[in-house]
């Protein structure tokens, strides 16, 4: 390690979740207008899906704090009482929820927030309805459940992703820089996440501002 380098202290960053930090763009207008309208859901439950780092972790957040929801764990799934669990909360949200646990448990929970009145949101890569499940009455419910896509990112959404996430991180740069990245890094959220992560530890090693010819040099280390 060079004396202009420094090893990058593993601070982390925590990204700012709340309803007015989320950048509604053409991709997710949709799913914000479903949180946005909620209780006046016509169903007790609403998919949102999308690919990795499009803001559906971002969104559930969101519903927890509108909806004052329990955030659904993988224990929960898998040895909760569904009847008491529902009823002990005003809404749930199960994130991540690309793999289901316990079909029987999932089953009897859905069950359990339809009878109570109550809602779920499912937030994962592909529509529930479209889950490997084997439980034909499971298949079932899934497939009648509301589900709203949150797209692949245009331009105007990679522009804001890199805006949102440099902010995040607290590192300032400027619009002739967002443009620069935003033309080169391949069009999938996870690159947009993994690029800006990679030059803030480079600037942060390096001890450099991030500037064209900084990024320049990372996207070349990348080959971008």
């Amino acid at each position: 390690m060079t004396a202009s380098q420094q090893l990058p202290l593993e601070l982390g960053h925590r990204p700012a979740l709340g309803r007015t930090d989320f950048l509604v763009t053409d991709a997710s207008r949709e799913a914000i207008g479903w949180i946005d309208s909620w209780p006046n859901w016509p169903s007790y439950g609403l998919g949102i899906y999308g690919p990795p780092g499009c803001g559906k972790s971002h969104l559930s957040h969101v519903f927890a704090a509108k909806a004052n929801a329990h955030l659904l764990n993988y224990e929960d799934l898998r040895s909760a009482n569904p009847v008491v669990l529902v009823s002990e909360h005003d809404a749930l949200v199960w994130d991540d929820a690309n793999e289901v646990p316990d079909e029987q448990m999932l089953f009897h929970l859905l069950n359990a927030v339809r009878e109570a009145g109550k809602q779920l949101l499912i937030v994962s890569r592909a529509a529930p309805s479209r889950w490997e499940v084997t439980l034909p009455d499971l298949k079932s419910r899934l497939a009648g459940l509301p589900a709203v896509e949150i797209g692949m990112p245009d331009d105007a959404t990679i522009t804001a992703v890199l805006v949102k996430l440099f902010r995040d991180r607290q590192v300032d740069v400027a619009p002739d820089l967002i443009d620069y990245i935003g033309n080169r890094v391949p069009r999938t959220f996870g690159a947009v996440q993994a690029l800006v992560d990679q030059i803030d530890r480079q600037a942060l090693a390096q001890n450099r501002r991030v500037t064209v010819p900084f990024v320049r040099d990372v996207l070349k280390t990348l080959n971008v």
